[in-house]
């Protein structure tokens, strides 16, 4: 995979919540694997046996290696493991707080915790993971458990500004999480209509030959044996008559009507071909039952009536072929058999129901 695909694939990833989240809980428990882990080495080396805190932390450690590896191969459950994250991180930052280091060094780690709970975790589980910690935080730096603090030379100041500084790092990591949020919303509305469009007709609402190629693609790699394709092509009976003599607007009702006839049965897979030709297909269909649902659509059609013009009344003529789904199936081949049917069709004197055979076609 190219670099320009992989960067594709990704963004296009990372604009999913769920791939988002399971991604970021990913790279950062393996990062935290790693803090922990070397936060772990001063206590094996300076504490007293048992070294309680050293085997805590190591513990800590290896539990988001498990979580990273739950995180890659079991996407299924990833709520779980994301939570399971998110509370190990607020118990790391209150060790954090607990073993702030000379000059608070440690601390200055805590700022990062509101920008990464609200990317990784969302704005919900985001003020979850934030707002634990920072009341952690003021507990030690205020409250009852200043007292145990490892090191006890933060200085008023220092704990103030820590707070403030934390505080205003937590509303913008809210804020460039709701605006990500919306846009990334957005997008993906804006991304599903395109993709929506790029695959239906907008007059009919029908598929348009980009999905019906998708659909014959999906038949060709899900085929098994015995798998076949039927076909219907049908194309409306002189219908430029119909644009000339009551105009294209009516003509676009008319091409209306006739798809959601066509839609009528379950099993259809419908597409608008263009102008006013439709492909109809199903799956493993015989060629009586394709028969049988080629004469109903030719009938149902005839004998449609519309509101405005009572005496109106419009044909199709419909050419059926089925074909097995083998290695020689693909787009070209299915839309030439099920053209040569319909041609086969209108030669018949147009208003009926014609079905082509294979050997036939290919003659």
């Amino acid at each position: 995979m190219n670099i320009k695909k992989f960067v594709s694939k990704a963004t296009d990833g990372l604009l999913d919540d769920v791939f988002r989240q399971s991604f970021l809980v990913s790279v950062l428990s393996s990062l935290a694997a790693i803090i922990v882990t070397v936060a772990a080495i001063p206590h094996f080396i300076d504490d007293p046996w048992p070294k309680v805190m050293a085997f805590v932390l190591l513990a800590v450690a290896i539990l988001c290696v498990v979580i990273l590896l739950l995180s890659i191969f079991d996407r299924k459950h990833h709520y779980i493991w994301r939570r399971i994250f998110l509370a190990i991180v607020i118990l790391f930052f209150g060790y954090m707080c607990y073993d702030g280091g000379p000059q608070g060094f440690l601390h200055i780690w805590i700022l990062l915790v509101p920008s990464f709970s609200f990317i990784t975790f969302g704005i919900l589980e985001g003020f979850v993971t934030a707002v634990p910690v920072f009341l952690i935080m003021e507990l030690f730096f205020f409250g009852p458990l200043h007292s145990v603090l490892k090191y006890q030379d933060l200085s008023v100041d220092f704990r103030l500004r820590m707070t403030l500084v934390y505080l205003v790092c937590l509303l913008l990591g809210f804020f460039a999480e709701l605006l990500r949020s919306v846009a990334a919303k957005r997008l993906s509305n804006y991304t599903e209509n395109f993709k929506y469009a790029s695959m239906h007709d907008s007059l009919t609402g029908l598929a348009n030959q980009n999905l019906l190629a998708k659909y014959l693609d999906d038949m060709y790699e899900n085929r098994t044996e015995g798998s076949s394709l039927g076909c219907l092509f049908v194309d409306v009976d002189s219908f430029k008559n119909v644009n000339d003599k009551y105009g294209h607007l009516f003509g676009n009702v008319v091409l209306i009507r006739i798809g959601e006839i066509l839609s009528q049965e379950k099993e259809a897979f419908v597409c608008r071909w263009g102008g006013d030709e439709y492909v109809v297909c199903f799956a493993n269909i015989s060629e009586d039952v394709l028969m049988r649902i080629g004469e109903k659509y030719r009938a149902e059609i005839a004998a449609c009536r519309f509101k405005d013009y009572p005496k109106f009344h419009i044909t199709v003529s419909v050419g059926a072929v089925v074909l097995p789904v083998d290695e020689s199936f693909n787009f070209d081949h299915v839309l030439d058999l099920a053209d040569f049917a319909n041609r086969t069709a209108k030669n018949n004197g147009k208003d009926n129901v014609t079905l082509s055979k294979k050997d036939q076609a290919d003659a």
